[in-house]
């Protein structure tokens, strides 16, 4: 199976809606799995699904913390250490795609095993796949892939989290052309079981001007090196069975052969691994939810209450409509952002954002509905609810948290547009550029131009299916909206954007529900034009759309006015009050 060997550059699809445009020959039709794609994930998830029959218990791993050697060894001589490696260095050469899918099924049978296997793959060799050489490949690959030694991602430390690039960790490069290393890293997942790490420390360079500068570059670590040490198991609320540590480097020498990719490049290089690793992380959340939804199912269709299964009641049968609409939005947007991946689209990285911060929140709202059906049951740890509760809640904060990522998705997505304005923005304001009519009328007729063409007309989505015709007309109007918010965004904040989250998240919370209803309306219009699919499913998805679009508008249209009113103004002045308090600060005696 062929990796993402696209012929033709595709442009994101999120970066193009900053702009108020949605290309509609990329997006429709939706990509389907072709048929050996099938055949190949029909293979795979079944052996995967077999082997977790056989030898899995969830329960088991998470009370004991542990996944046994020889279920580790079972998972690596079915190929999954290696989904992506190419088949010369022993992998599967799974693509994209088919990567997600297979990852998907893992992390609906155990998130402990999708968490080490996704740590080791997605993230903790992804580099050397990435930018590592021939000699660096050759040596490592066939290992990592055959599962004869893990690998770990090691970015984080205890003050930058979030903030990567204050890392602390230093290579200093010696005399005779090694780096020693020093640092520490925290919660590093497969620490102590892997034997490759990927290394980010800081290194110094020389700048332009002659200044000495210090850049992150990335480097390979062997376990065997001497100081290379690792704090105690984390005693981890969910996920209990993967291994999470502290790593510490003490003097550690390696040479320069082992730096993957070019010295003070590790920082975009960790970015680009993380994209993939936030996509096989929403992947992930598909499998979890379908786990769920099954579970919860079976719960409200054999519980009876006033003689009746609670399936018939109504605010049960809301939480079971929402889950199926978590599950069937989810899936759209992993499977278009993959799809478009295979077909070519290099630059993902405002989709891998959106679909992680997507997922694991329709995730979480998932687990919660389903423990709220199974009431009393989801509370014992007989039933899996309070483990798969417990399993779910990491997904909103690591590989990014979903505040960080927003602000990635806004500001990224900004971006482009404020270049577009740069001329504009010379001026303070438009107010200002009045003043000064000569020499700024070419500049503002343009724009008034283009403002005025946005506000009139609204671009209609021409290939969705007709009877889609309401809700892509609306997502076009929404559309609309967003571009004009992206612009006036612009000109209100200028480059003060940067520190102002509140609007940052307004327009990331747009986008994400832009993304999901195109993602969702692609999809639906696909199934809907096939003849091989009975009328029962295309009116079951066909419900599914619209109650995503409607909720989707919602939740749309809530941003899209508080971006405009003074709401965002309560929650700073709030908050101070808050902090100065240390909580909330008085009792209901003293008032």
């Amino acid at each position: 199976m062929a990796t993402n060997a696209g012929e033709r550059d595709i442009a994101s699809i999120v970066a193009s809606m900053f702009y108020g445009d949605v290309f509609e020959d990329e997006v429709f039709p939706f990509p389907r799995f072709s048929e050996s794609q099938i055949e190949t994930a029909k293979m795979m998830t079944d052996a995967v699904e077999k082997f977790a029959q056989d030898n899995f218990d969830p329960s088991k791993f998470d009370k004991e913390g542990k996944i046994p050697t020889e279920v580790l060894n079972g998972l690596a001589a079915l190929g999954l250490c290696g989904l992506a490696v190419p088949e010369e260095y022993g992998g599967l050469n799974l693509d994209t795609t088919l990567y997600a899918r297979v990852f998907q099924t893992i992390a609906s049978l155990d998130g402990s095993i999708a968490t080490t296997l996704g740590a080791h793959q997605s993230i903790g060799f992804k580099a050397l796949m990435n930018e590592g050489n021939e000699e660096q490949k050759k040596q490592w690959l066939p290992k990592l892939a055959s599962g004869e030694c893990f690998a770990a991602f090691c970015l984080t430390e205890p003050g930058s989290g979030s903030d990567a690039y204050s890392i602390k960790t230093k290579a200093v490069k010696n005399p005779d052309n090694t780096y020693t290393i020093n640092g520490q890293k925290l919660w590093i997942t497969n620490a102590g079981l892997a034997g490759f790490y990927s290394v980010f420390a800081k290194t110094e360079h020389e700048d332009k001007n002659g200044q000495k500068v210090e850049k992150i570059s990335c480097f390979i670590v062997e376990k065997e090196r001497e100081g290379v040490s690792f704090g105690e198991k984390e005693d981890k609320m969910g996920i209990r069975a993967s291994e999470t540590r502290a790593v510490y480097f003490d003097n550690v020498k390696v040479p320069a052969s082992n730096m993957m990719g070019e010295p003070g490049k590790g920082f975009k290089i960790a970015m680009n691994v993380l994209n993939m690793g936030r996509l096989s992380l929403g992947s992930c959340a598909v499998g979890g939810m379908k786990q769920i939804i099954g579970l919860a199912t079976k719960q409200a269709n054999n519980r009876k209450q006033f003689g009746e299964s609670i399936a018939s009641f109504g605010m049960i049968q809301e939480k079971l409509a929402t889950m199926a609409a978590n599950v069937y939005a989810s899936e759209s947007m992993v499977y278009m952002t993959t799809g478009k991946i295979t077909q070519g689209m290099s630059h993902y990285e405002h989709e891998s954002a959106i679909c992680k911060i997507y997922c694991s929140e329709k995730l979480w709202d998932t687990i919660d509905k389903a423990t709220q059906i199974a009431a009393g049951n989801a509370y014992m740890r007989e039933y899996p609810y309070e483990r798969l509760m417990r399993d779910c809640r990491i997904n909103l904060i690591f590989e990014g948290t979903n505040e960080i990522l927003r602000i990635f998705t806004a500001l990224a997505g900004l971006k482009g547009p404020s270049d577009d304005l740069k001329e504009l923005g010379k001026v303070t304001d438009v107010s200002k550029a009045l003043q000064d009519p000569i020499k700024s009328l070419g500049v503002l007729t343009n724009f008034a131009k283009k403002r005025v063409t946005k506000m009139v007309a609204t671009k209609t989505l021409t290939l969705v299916h007709p009877s889609l015709e309401t809700q892509g007309h609306n997502f076009s109007v929404m559309l609309k909206d967003f571009s004009i918010s992206v612009e006036n965004t612009i000109m209100k904040y200028g480059k003060n954007i940067i520190s102002n989250q509140l609007p940052q998240m307004r327009i990331a919370n747009m986008a994400i529900e832009l993304y999901a209803q195109l993602s969702v309306l692609s999809r639906t219009t696909s199934i809907l034009n096939r003849t091989d699919i009975s009328d029962s499913d295309k009116e079951y998805v066909s419900l599914l759309t619209e109650l995503i679009c409607r909720d989707s508008r919602q939740n749309f249209t809530r941003n899209h006015k508080r971006l405009k009113s003074s709401y965002d103004k309560l929650v700073p002045k709030i908050s101070k009050h808050v902090s100065e308090r240390e909580g909330f600060g008085f009792d209901i005696i003293d008032f």
